[in-house]
């Protein structure tokens, strides 16, 4: 059996249709990038009130505390149920309900979820914590036309998947004018 015998040429041919090139290390990183790029996320802690999923974004999250009894204050809102000491720190509680505009249930039992933005503080009673979740920035809806609950003055908007988690703006809830005392 005889061999052909291939020129120069025809070996260049042949390995540009086979193009079995190992990448350069510029062509790999900018692989790996394309391969691996993911959709920006956000991390929030979701909790249960009046059967309803409400979230802060976790970095205004500071930590989350049994309930304790309360000093009242006077001449503040019925939503302020009264103030905590918190590693020597004064914090007011909210009921979220209250600020929500409803009737506030000054309940007994729950959590508090205290809160940081800025130089606010303040801790809101829920009645069970779910949990920190990692969702989507693109399933945060912040097109609130036509949802009609009265938290959503206070909404970022709503993280839409399994089921519907209201996104409350925490620096909102916090700042309350004087005649709502």
């Amino acid at each position: 059996m005889r061999r052909k015998i291939l020129d120069l040429r025809q070996i260049q041919e042949a390995a540009l249709r086979q193009a079995t090139v190992a990448p350069t290390d510029e062509n790999y990183s900018e692989s790996l990038d394309h391969g691996t790029a993911e959709e920006e996320r956000l991390d929030i802690i979701s909790f249960f009130l009046d059967g309803r999923e409400y979230a802060f974004e976790v970095s205004s999250a500071v930590e989350v505390l049994k309930l304790r009894t309360l000093t009242e204050v006077p001449k503040t809102p019925s939503f302020v149920l009264g103030i905590l000491s918190v590693r020597g720190e004064m914090v007011p509680v909210i009921d979220l309900n209250g600020r929500f505009g409803e009737t506030a249930q000054g309940k007994k039992t729950g959590r508090i979820l205290v809160a940081s933005v800025d130089d606010l503080k303040a801790g809101f009673i829920v009645e069970r914590l779910s949990g920190v979740k990692e969702v989507p920035v693109s399933s945060i809806d912040g097109d609130l036309a036509g949802f009609d609950e009265p938290c959503r003055g206070f909404l970022k908007g709503l993280v839409k998947g399994v089921s519907i988690i209201r996104l409350l703006d925490a620096g909102k809830l916090m700042e309350f004018r004087q005649d709502e005392a």
